[in-house]
């Protein structure tokens, strides 16, 4: 009878816990759902990001975030294309959805997104509100945020009428958990004015950025330091809400304190060069990069860079001085071979010299080669063999199916790389062999997996494989038990300790 008791009361514990969403990742996880001042933007030559995507600088690795925001979008469209479905499918019970609208449900020349404030916007808000309920999760509203927009006495000029109105209402009818963004930052713009809230919005001069070519005056959508304060109003709206979610909330100082703060992560676009047509039959760059959102892209090790308080960028031609003072870190990923590209930009004896420079001079170099078949040797080990790194042409640790033990590492020396991971996953690996001043970082049966290299006031870090791009980063396709996100962020946060600062 003790037994049947005992068993009894395990399984109520475990129906509980999974029913908060606890025991699938051990992570509390929030949804984000909205338009274009809450969505992640391209992270290439970009200089505008979304607050949703700044979002994860304010949480501990605890919480995972998923941006369902999109431009353009208003409550009507969101649902209209089928977007709130995707949300639901997904959505668990004890997940939290932040819900933020109104900019495109104002547009009244629009029908396929106007929704007016107290009739189909209110209807949508409420939809959305008893959807995440009826799934056991945790909505949250949140009203629009201001745009930037001052009258000729240099006081902020509302944008948004009954909109924001409209969602306090939903918010203390249906008893949800309210963020007011738009009188936090009310209360922001107003004290930095017409000039200081520039820096909050996409002000760029001309000829900084090739996307931007004529530069842009933007009062709508934010600079990433814009939205990294914008994604803070809403952190401290977490606070003041009383959502438990405040537990998992960074402390401020933390925040300031960013190991990548004023620092550039630069990746290759010149020796991996490849191109594939998209649905719409156009040429697209692709294969680890940043823009690349499908599972041979880095766009998901991109976001995490930004969450370190590191910015990307990206280098489409051949390396010089100038563009390289402009990385803290310049990545080279799968340099390419005739088969991937019609005419390769092989490493040459210039390209050496330059890199070569740039690391003795402070820089951080990472080299992540390819196995055997997949990518090029010859000319990319004359650049590593100037650190005492040499690439072998062979692939080790070939995975079967979904066979995912079989690329299983789990001993790890004390390193940080591997400080709090319990497993990774790598395959199709092309070892190492070094002299010095390399040292090896990882080594599994007597191969050499990862290694670096001091190299004058810099560094070289080296790996044979991609390792994480998107399809191998998170869990979406990799069991729980492997780690390769906390591994590679633990990369990227010591990589970027020793990182010199640029003027970014």
């Amino acid at each position: 009878m003790l037994f049947k008791k005992s068993a009894f009361l395990v399984l109520i514990i475990s129906t509980l816990l999974v029913s908060a969403g606890w025991l699938s990742q051990g992570k509390v996880k929030i949804f984000l759902v909205g338009d274009s001042t809450m969505a992640n933007k391209p992270l290439a030559d970009n200089p505008e990001r979304g607050w949703g995507q700044m979002l994860p600088l304010y949480f501990n690795d605890q919480v995972e975030i998923e941006n369902f925001a999109v431009n353009g979008r208003s409550t009507k469209s969101f649902i209209d294309e089928g977007r709130w479905q995707k949300v639901l499918d997904k959505l668990e019970a004890g997940n939290y959805v932040f819900i933020q609208f109104g900019h495109n449900d104002e547009k009244i020349k629009d029908s396929t997104r106007y929704a007016a404030p107290h009739t189909a916007y209110k209807d949508n808000l409420i939809k959305f509100v008893k959807d995440v309920k009826q799934k056991g999760a945790i909505p949250v509203l949140i009203t629009p945020v201001n745009r930037r927009k001052f009258d000729d006495k240099g006081a902020l000029v509302d944008t948004h009428g009954d909109y924001p109105g409209v969602v306090r209402e939903v918010a203390k009818e249906e008893n949800v958990a309210l963020i007011d963004l738009y009188n936090s930052s009310k209360n922001l713009f107003t004290k930095l004015g017409p000039e200081g809230t520039k820096k909050i919005f996409l002000w760029v001069p001309k000829g900084k950025y090739a996307r931007l070519p004529e530069g842009k005056k933007d009062n709508t959508h934010f600079s990433m330091h814009g939205a990294e304060v914008v994604a803070g109003l809403v952190a401290n709206g977490i606070k003041e809400s009383g959502l438990s979610l405040k537990e998992y909330l960074k402390n401020k100082v933390a925040i300031n304190k960013l190991v990548g703060n004023s620092k550039v992560v630069g990746l290759d676009y010149y020796f991996n060069n490849e191109y594939r047509k998209n649905k719409e039959g156009k040429e697209e760059r692709f294969h680890y990069i940043w823009e690349d959102t499908t599972n041979s892209g880095y766009s998901d090790v991109g976001n995490m860079i930004l969450n370190l308080g590191a910015n990307v960028s990206e280098l489409p031609t051949a390396p010089t001085i100038k563009a390289l003072d402009n990385f803290s870190i310049y990545l080279i990923v799968d340099p390419d071979t005739p088969q991937e590209t019609a005419k390769p930009n092989y490493v040459n004896e210039k390209d050496i010299e330059v890199i070569t420079r740039w690391v003795k001079n402070g820089g951080i170099l990472m080299l992540m080669e390819n196995d055997k078949g997949n990518a090029e040797f010859e000319h990319f080990n004359k650049l590593s063999e100037k650190f005492g790194i040499h690439f072998n042409e062979v692939s080790i640790n070939k995975v079967k199916g979904r066979k995912f033990d079989m690329g299983k590492f789990d001993k790890f020396p004390d390193q940080p790389i591997f400080k709090n991971v319990k497993q990774i996953y790598l395959k199709e690996i092309s070892t190492l062999k070094l002299e010095k001043p390399a040292k090896p970082v990882l080594v599994e049966n007597s191969n050499i997996i990862m290694a670096y290299a001091k190299y004058g006031k810099g560094g070289v870090f080296a790996i044979g494989d991609p390792w994480f791009y998107n399809e191998y980063y998170g869990n979406n396709k990799l069991p729980v038990p492997f780690e390769n996100y906390k591994a590679a962020e633990n990369l990227f946060a010591w990589l970027l300790s020793m990182a010199k600062e640029v003027n970014n």
